[in-house]
C-alpha cells in the first residue's frame, strides 16, 4: 500500500486518539483519558509525524520528546492502527524514515519498552535500535528493555528528507 508521511496535524491526532483500543491502559483509562494523554504527549513533542493511507486517513503517529536530563536524547513514542499488523514491513520502512528525520535533531533516540511487547521490540531491533537486556524500570516498576539508536550508527539508507511516500 502507498502511504504519505508528513508532520501531524490536529485531525491526525484526534483520529488516532479515537482509534486507541478502549481497553488499553497504556494511554490512560477510557477514551477521554486516552485523548488527553495523547494530546499532552503531542504538545510536549518536538516532532510528531503522521502516516496517511491513500484515502488520506491517518494510520500511525510517531513523536519524540526531549529527555528531561539530556537534551541530546529524544524519547520516541509511536501509535499505529491495526492495519500494520498485516504489513509489518511497511511499518518498519515508514518508521525508519521517521526515525532518521528525528536523528537530525537528536544525537540519540531511546525509550523503555515493556518486555511483554515482543513485536515492538523486534520492530525496533529490525530498524537498527540496540535492545538492552530486560531490567526493572525504576520510574514504573515494569520490566522493560531500554531501546536506543545513535545518529552516528543509524543506517545511511534511512536518511529521509521532507515528506515521504512509500509504496
Amino acid at each position: 500500500m502507498r502511504y504519505c508521511i508528513q508532520p501531524a496535524n490536529s485531525v491526525d491526532v484526534a483520529f488516532m486518539a479515537l482509534a486507541i483500543e478502549p481497553e488499553s491502559s497504556e494511554w490512560g483509562k477510557g477514551e477521554e483519558e486516552h485523548a488527553d494523554r495523547l494530546l499532552n504527549t503531542c504538545a510536549a513533542s518536538t516532532q510528531v509525524w503522521a502516516a496517511r493511507d491513500p484515502g488520506g486517513m491517518p494510520c500511525a503517529l510517531w513523536g519524540v520528546t526531549p529527555k528531561s536530563d539530556d537534551s541530546d536524547v529524544g524519547c520516541v513514542w509511536l501509535l499505529a492502527c491495526e492495519q500494520f499488523e498485516e504489513a509489518p514491513t511497511d511499518f518498519r520502512n515508514l518508521s525508519s524514515m521517521v526515525f532518521a528525520e528525528m536523528l537530525g535533531e537528536y544525537a540519540q533516540l531511546e525509550n523503555f519498552v515493556d518486555v511483554r511487547k515482543e513485536r515492538a521490540v523486534e520492530l525496533l531491533r529490525a530498524i537498527g535500535f540496540t535492545v538492552d537486556p530486560a531490567a526493572t524500570h525504576s520510574a514504573s516498576g515494569t520490566v522493560c528493555h531500554r531501546v536506543w539508536l545513535d545518529a552516528e550508527k543509524a543506517r545511511p539508507a534511512t536518511l529521509a528528507e521532507g515528506p515521504a511516500m512509500l509504496n
